[in-house]
């Protein structure tokens, strides 16, 4: 994700090194690719908005297709370079039965890693870089019930992440300007803290073989960062996105206190602020389907597990993933 922003840091620095308004223009740089990061780290570890597996593919050569804009070489490399693990959860706090109010706590913690090679023109050999983000997701939701099928609920929290970027010069490409770009754009970490606001209107049909519901959801986030990198001036993450989209539970087995369900989903997701230009578009849609399980035990941390394949269509990351389910609601 880093090489676009080095390639013109590397050219800008070495024409125009010496201007006091070419400085400027660098340090613009640097602080809008750590909003771009943080805010990239937010959409990536929402399991509603993106979702990414234990093995990558390209549709087109699994289901016989030509369609560049479910995947292509370059986004199946992407994919593979990328590494997320997500961990939700969620709390009932209390009930207000005669408002048909719920109120809960909701969060995730989550780790995502990127790891890929730079390149540089006429360069055989490629750079490498290493990007960890390390974050918390926790909000406060209320939900009221408005009739037998449409529900509203509205939630404030905050994110808090930790990122932490390991660059090795492999290439003649760039170490003139290693003294510059050490500590202020790579080779160093920084923190955010973001706060987020989003609300979901949703209407759920319980069925006779399972449930299915439509949903729509905006959130919105910003934020400040500090840190090590670029002298703490890593710039104030702010983006948004929009979540619609249908999902279906086909319960297909009851075995014992154990429900098996056919579960599958689609989604258009609308994105925008420093949340775009990472993925180089404005909006992409994700679909799954899989095979999920209750625990055949009480548990107030696992409502099902499960696995399944997802598709991204019309993002930089558009491709197909194997995937393990946890939490599916």
């Amino acid at each position: 994700m880093k090489q676009a922003v080095i390639n013109s840091y590397a050219i800008a620095t070495l024409s125009l090194l010496s201007a006091a308004s070419q400085a400027e223009t660098l340090n613009d740089l640097i602080v809008k690719e750590f909003e771009y990061n943080f805010a990239l780290s937010v959409v990536l570890t929402d399991t509603d908005v993106f979702t990414f597996g234990f093995h990558d593919f390209d549709p087109n050569q699994y289901f016989n297709l030509s369609n560049e804009d479910i995947g292509t070489a370059d986004s199946l490399d992407l994919r593979k370079e990328i590494k997320e693990f997500t961990l939700p959860y969620s709390f009932d706090l209390a009930e207000n039965e005669t408002e048909k109010l719920t109120y809960r706590f909701n969060g995730r913690f989550y780790l995502l890693g990127i790891d890929q090679d730079v390149y540089f023109n006429e360069e055989p050999i490629p750079d490498r870089s290493k990007e960890q983000f390390i974050g918390g997701y926790n909000e406060f939701e209320v939900e009221k019930q408005l009739t037998e099928h449409f529900s509203l609920s509205g939630a404030l929290g905050a994110h808090l992440i930790h990122y932490k970027t390991d660059y090795t010069y492999r290439s003649d490409a760039i170490t003139a300007l290693q003294p510059i770009l050490d500590g202020a754009l790579i080779n160093t970490s920084a923190w955010a803290l973001l706060g987020q606001l989003n609300a979901k209107l949703k209407y759920l049909e319980q069925e006779s073989w399972g449930k299915w519901y439509l949903w729509t959801s905006p959130h919105y986030f910003y934020g400040t960062g500090w840190g090590e990198a670029n002298n703490g001036n890593v710039g104030k993450p702010e983006g948004w996105y929009w979540v619609n989209g249908v999902k279906v539970f086909y319960d297909v087995a009851h075995i014992g206190t154990t429900v098996q369900s056919f579960y599958t989903s689609f989604s258009r997701i609308d994105i925008g602020g420093d949340t775009s230009d990472p993925l180089n578009t404005t909006n992409y849609y994700e679909g799954s389907i899989g095979w999920l399980m209750t625990p055949p035990f009480e548990s107030d941390w696992i409502d099902n597990i499960g696995i399944g394949l997802t598709i991204n269509y019309g993002s930089d990351l558009k491709g197909g993933s194997l995937v393990l389910f946890f939490n599916q609601d």
